[in-house]
């Protein structure tokens, strides 16, 4: 399914192909994707990969942090012009808050590993929720109290209508003027003109987005040059590992197939 992205001849094949199945199992954690829309229209069970993703996009989320927090882009500007001056940042993650918004498989991984940080982890879920990892889980309309407490704000958010431009103007005037933003979840969750203005005015520090509304994202768009915004192609998900978990989320399900037990993932 991944190379009909690249390859937009094999649609029609795999289509055809996903008709003649009784079960799919497919490599993506959403179902807002044309191809998987399709899909779903077939007579299969189709279960998705919610799950497995979700540490190399935590690591992403680190790294992006980690990245502000000790300056890394201020770093290697110095090193180009071989200038030894010291930039530390606020030097170490200890103690910083971060919100983490959509506290699902990806959220809960990036608490897991902020946690180790030492930070103070909130995060907000539809529906009541412990978490070893989390200090507080709040529900989504909390968000606007929540927002000017943390110093990161992290985006898991699935694709939906109520999730669409949440970070706007309003949300993006609570946050800290240190603040960083970070999208691993949907781009429509994002008001990118409001996020840009934010950006070039110093209203938030910097973000970090790995998904975007039109992807790829245009040359035009001013996501590209706004002041400290780190762009990514979708790709956070990427991992050698990846196709490890899939086959053995893959086997589980056909195992739970032959047994007549429920299909994990099922959509």
């Amino acid at each position: 399914m991944f190379a009909v992205d690249l390859n937009p001849e094999l649609t029609e094949p795999l289509i055809d192909l996903c008709k003649q199945m009784d079960f799919i199992q497919t490599g993506y954690a959403g179902t807002d994707s044309p191809l998987i829309q399709t899909i779903l229209k077939t007579e299969a069970q189709v279960a998705n990969a919610s799950g497995i993703h979700a540490i190399p996009i935590a690591n992403y989320v680190l790294a992006q942090m980690l990245r502000w927090t000790k300056r890394i882009d201020k770093h290697i500007e110095l090193q180009k012009n071989t200038n030894w001056e010291a930039w530390g940042g606020d030097g170490e993650l200890t103690f910083k808050s971060i919100l983490i918004l959509g506290y699902g498989g990806i959220g809960q991984e990036v608490g897991r590993l902020a946690k180790s940080f030492g930070m103070n982890v909130t995060a907000t879920k539809r529906s009541s929720f412990e978490c070893a990892f989390a200090d507080s889980v709040q529900h989504p309309d909390k968000t606007l109290e929540l927002l000017p407490h943390a110093d990161f704000v992290i985006a898991c958010l699935p694709s939906s209508q109520e999730n669409d431009n949440i970070i706007n103007k309003e949300t993006l005037s609570l946050m800290k003027d240190t603040a960083m933003f970070i999208n691993v979840g949907r781009g429509n969750a994002v008001n990118e003109d409001d996020l840009i203005k934010a950006l070039n005015s110093g209203q938030i520090a910097c973000a970090a987005l790995d998904t975007t509304k039109i992807e790829p994202l245009p040359s035009q768009s001013g996501l590209w040059n706004a002041n400290n915004c780190y762009i990514s192609p979708h790709d956070s998900a990427h991992s050698l590992h990846a196709i490890i978990r899939m086959n053995a989320l893959f086997c589980e399900n056909l195992l739970n197939i032959i047994n007549e037990k429920p299909i994990k993932n099922l959509i």
